[in-house]
Formats: C-alpha cells, sequence, structure tokens
C-alpha cells in the first residue's frame, strides 16, 4: 500500500500547485491565503500589450500576458508553443505572441505530462486518458476508466479495475506512448503501482524509458520487481517495498527508507540497490537528507514542491554527507563523486546544476556544478520560506527562479545561472520557465488570474 503520507507525484503537484497557482485568484494580504473556488469567466484569447511594469517589479516587462481561470500544473514548452494547464481546459499557445493555437477541454480535473511532440492527459482521480497531438490538439488516442497513470518518454502505464474494494480484479497495462498500441498487460490488486519516481526528471516533462520500471504488484506480496518496459517480462531484481521511494537508476532497482532509526540524529537514509536484470547484490549504504532551520529532519532529498523527487543523473544521486554538506553519489558502489565545499542542503537541480540552501527551508542560496560540485555563485537569502505551501522553484540551463508568499506579498526572483545575477523580481507566483522564458500568475483582478510570459 503506498504510504499515506507521500502520495503520487502526480496527485501531489496537482495539490501543490492548486494551492500556489490558484491562490493568486484571492486578493487577500495574508502570506497563505485560503484557497477558493475559481470564478467562472471566458478565458481571453487576447494578448496584452503596453501595460508598463507592476508596482513592485524589477526587469524586463513581460513579452505577452493572457487571462487564465486556473493553473492546475506548471507551463511547459513544446517547440514554439508553450503548454497552459488551465482549469478543465489544456491550452497551448504560441511562444513568441501568446495567440491561442488550440484548446482542448476536460470534464473533470486533470493532469498533464509532454513527451516528444505528445501530451498525455489523465484524469485525476481516474477515468480517460488522451494522448494529444502537441502541434493541432487532436487525439491520437484514447483509453477509458484508467487509474494511475505514469507517463515515460516512451511508455504509457496505467492500472484498470472491475469491482470495488477487496472483491476488485486490476490489471497494469502498458502502452506504446505512440498509438496506444498495448505492450503488455500484468495481474494485480488494486494496490499496485507503476513506480512514479525517476532520478532527476522534472513533471510535466516526461522522465525517459529505460529498460526496466519498478512495479508492485500485490499488497500482499509487498516488493518492487524490475520489470523490462516493453515486454512486461520479469527481472530477477526485486527490493522489499520501504516506506518511501522504489525506482529504477540505469541498470539498477533501487529503494529507499528517508524515516530515520530510533535515536538518529543524523537524518539517515537507507538505501539498497540490486542489478534489475540479475538480481545480483549492489550496494547497501547511507546518505543523509539535511535539516531545517529549526533542526528538524527533512527527510526527503529535495524541496517537495520543485516538481523533483529526486536530484541527479544516470545512477548519481545529490544527497547530503554525513558533515551536512551537499554530496553527489554513485548508487553503483556508494562512492561520492564530491562534497561541497560549505554546508548546505540540496533543494532543486537539473542534470547540469545543484541548487542549494542554508538550510532547507530558510537561508542564502549557492549554486553547485553538478559534475564537480565546485561552487558557481551564492545569492544572499531571498526571504522566501521553503516551507510555505506557495514555495516553487526550478533550474534550468539558464534560470534558477524560486517564489513564495512572505509578509502577505508573493513574488518571483529570477538569477542569471552563468553569473548569479538578479535578471527579475515581479510579484506573483512561478508558474513555469523555459530555456529563454519565465512565467508568473498574479491576481488579475475580479476576473480571475493574468499570466506574464518574461524573456531575458
Amino acid at each position: 500500500m503506498s504510504p499515506s503520507y507521500r502520495p503520487p507525484r502526480w496527485s501531489l503537484a496537482g495539490t501543490a500547485l492548486s494551492l500556489v497557482l490558484g491562490l493568486a485568484a484571492c486578493a487577500g494580504p495574508r502570506a497563505e491565503p485560503p484557497e477558493r473556488p475559481a470564478p467562472q469567466i471566458e478565458v481571453s484569447q487576447e494578448t496584452l500589450r503596453g501595460r508598463g511594469s507592476r508596482p513592485g517589479q524589477e526587469g524586463p516587462d513581460p513579452v505577452w500576458s493572457v487571462s487564465v481561470n486556473r493553473l492546475v500544473d506548471q507551463l511547459a514548452q513544446i517547440g514554439q508553443l508553450i503548454v497552459v494547464p488551465d482549469e478543465r481546459e489544456l491550452r497551448a499557445v504560441d511562444r513568441s505572441t501568446g495567440q491561442d493555437r488550440w484548446r482542448h477541454p476536460f470534464p473533470t480535473s486533470y493532469q498533464y505530462a509532454v513527451t516528444d511532440g505528445l501530451i498525455v492527459a489523465s484524469a485525476s482521480n481516474g477515468g480517460p486518458l488522451e494522448v494529444l497531438d502537441a502541434v493541432t490538439g487532436a487525439t491520437r488516442w484514447r483509453a477509458e476508466d484508467t487509474q494511475d497513470v505514469i507517463v515515460q518518454q516512451q511508455v504509457v502505464y496505467n492500472k484498470e479495475c472491475v469491482g470495488t474494494g477487496q472483491s476488485a480484479k486490476c490489471v497494469v497495462i502498458a502502452r506504446d506512448v505512440r498509438d496506444g498500441r498495448q505492450l503488455w498487460k500484468l495481474a494485480a490488486d488494486r494496490f499496485a503501482r507503476v513506480t512514479d519516481v525517476a532520478l532527476g526528471a522534472r513533471m510535466p516533462y516526461a522522465p525517459p524509458t529505460g529498460r526496466y520500471v519498478a512495479v508492485r504488484l500485490s499488497a500482499s506480496a509487498p516488493t518492487y520487481t524490475a520489470v523490462a518496459t516493453t515486454t512486461g517480462k520479469a527481472g530477477a531484481g526485486r527490493l522489499p517495498s520501504r516506506a518511501w521511494y522504489g525506482f529504477v537508476a540505469g541498470d539498477l532497482l533501487v529503494t529507499t527508507d528517508n524515516d530515520p532509526p530510533r535515536g538518529d540524529r543524523q537524518c539517515t537514509v537507507s538505501i539498497d540497490t540490486v542489478n534489475a536484470a540479475t538480481g545480483a547484490r549492489g550496494w547497501s549504504g547511507e546518505v543523509f537528507s539535511g535539516r531545517n532551520e529549526d533542526g528538524e529532519c527533512v527527510k526527503r532529498l529535495t524541496n517537495h514542491q520543485s516538481g523533483l523527487v529526486l536530484i541527479g543523473a544516470g545512477t548519481r544521486l545529490v544527497a547530503v554527507s554525513a558533515t551536512g554538506r551537499p554530496q553527489l553519489v554513485d548508487l553503483r558502489n556508494g562512492k561520492a563523486e564530491w562534497e561541497g565545499a560549505t554546508s548546505g542542503v540540496p533543494i532543486d537541480g537539473d542534470d547540469r546544476s545543484v541548487l542549494v540552501r542554508r538550510n532547507a527551508d530558510e537561508g542564502e542560496l549557492e549554486l553547485l556544478d553538478m559534475t564537480t560540485g565546485a561552487s558557481r555563485w551564492t545569492a544572499p537569502d531571498p526571504g522566501l520560506s521553503g516551507g510555505s505551501a506557495s514555495w516553487r522553484s526550478t533550474v534550468t540551463g539558464r534560470f534558477v527562479a524560486v517564489s513564495a508568499a512572505t509578509g502577505g506579498r508573493p513574488f518571483v526572483i529570477v538569477y542569471d545561472v552563468p553569473t548569479g545575477r538578479q535578471l527579475g523580481r515581479y510579484p506573483g507566483w512561478l508558474a513555469g520557465a523555459g530555456d529563454d522564458w519565465v512565467a508568473v500568475s498574479h491576481p488579475g483582478g475580479s476576473d480571475g488570474i493574468t499570466l506574464d510570459l518574461h524573456t531575458f
């Protein structure tokens, strides 16, 4: 059974982003304003220009602005299109002008992922799944009555059940993302799940498809099994399902337990690995998770509202060392490829950079090189609590952006990756970022939310 405190990532992301991005529709001055139902408005296609700088803005004016009801996830880019996940309606707008290219309605709340020119959208709490052509918005294929949809770049996984409760009969199905062709089907129970964890993957971008995927088929036999992605054939790699994560990294099946043992004061995270294909025992050992300002162990190895579950790439995992410094550990042998020069807690990153904070929720920022651990730059404490429900961060090849509500005023700070120079500070919430753009949402008067796209 999935741990009660850690719902599937899409569910968690949808909940967090409804708080983060949907809060912009509220006009109250509190740091953490309560969410309220989104106003029912006609979403405008009009590109709003010439508005000038808003009070408190520092940096370039938006290239374009559009009105939305409520954002249910972060924006994403596919070619020259920006995907805007509006409430009950997925939209694609032109990257340069903000003009609508297509809209696709959904009858219920949904989540989405993008991969190879396609968009996979599915009902948040079970229901239809649709795969759309990103250029036209046309439906490529559709499946009904799906649950627990997980997307990789080449494969879509979901669970389908007949009946309810203990008598439910379920299967886990894998389909080719391009045409919906069924690749395999495995009998399962209602607690079955395909792992939603991938090292270094940031939703809504689907992670790469490896040779194996970690699958748990039954609550009565709580074991992660390495299953071949194209055939459904089980490899010899199996590990007991522990309290936290099970995933595949390269040729390894990996599980973690992020809850420190009783009496442990080091914030220990225990890791086990086996070879996914052969089942040969791999490295087992410990890394550490770091602390909040109040000394409490954060347990997670990245900020849970960053869109990442784990920072790293391949078989390399970013964590904290026993001395309280960020480190890069190779899961094949447990060796640290580097350890940071100063103490800090990794909170975000990509395959080139690691964003570190003095504590997980407070303190100055530092950007490290992923390959060497060398410091690229430091920045003063942005004054934004990482524990805020409105906290959001992202790291791209060119930008670091962070946002939260503080003192009743939400704002987004954008930094230059090579230099650390502050490029902009904008009232509002971080709604997404790409290699040359950052999107900010903010209240749009009584009519809903305004979404601004800034380029640098």
